[in-house]
């Protein structure tokens, strides 16, 4: 148990230098105004295609939930309940595809460098 903690320590300290070392030979997708890691593997370059990644997956996410209860909508005739079940479950998809693509915006519009992933030179 006492080696724990310096096996994590020691883990922690070693894995970002191997995270810079790592080249993988697999083609990802690239995309519109994203950064393309097929060519560039850093770091930056990682993370921002990661971010690019979870608001692309959000989207369809949203998408279809906003499909999904669109379908309950229809199909729960006169049940109020269902309906307002429904609805909830639209507005719901809309405000987390809102506050997913606004946190972009909003840092596009105070400033776009933050937007971009760059290590402070010495």
């Amino acid at each position: 148990m006492k080696y724990v903690f310096p096996s994590l320590a020691l883990l922690l300290l070693l894995f970002p230098i191997a995270a810079l070392a790592l080249n993988l030979n697999l083609d990802y997708p690239k995309f519109l105004g994203g950064p393309d890691i097929n060519q560039d593997q850093s770091l930056p370059a990682v993370i921002a295609w990661v971010y690019y990644t979870i608001v692309g997956i959000s989207g369809l996410a949203a998408f279809a939930m906003i499909v999904y209860g669109g379908i309950q909508w229809l199909m729960s005739a006169a049940n109020p309940s269902l309906a307002s079940d429904a609805k909830d479950r639209i507005q719901n998809a809309l405000l987390g595809l809102l506050l997913v693509l606004s946190s972009f915006i909003l840092l596009e519009i105070i400033n776009p460098g933050f937007t971009e992933l760059n290590f402070p030179t010495l």
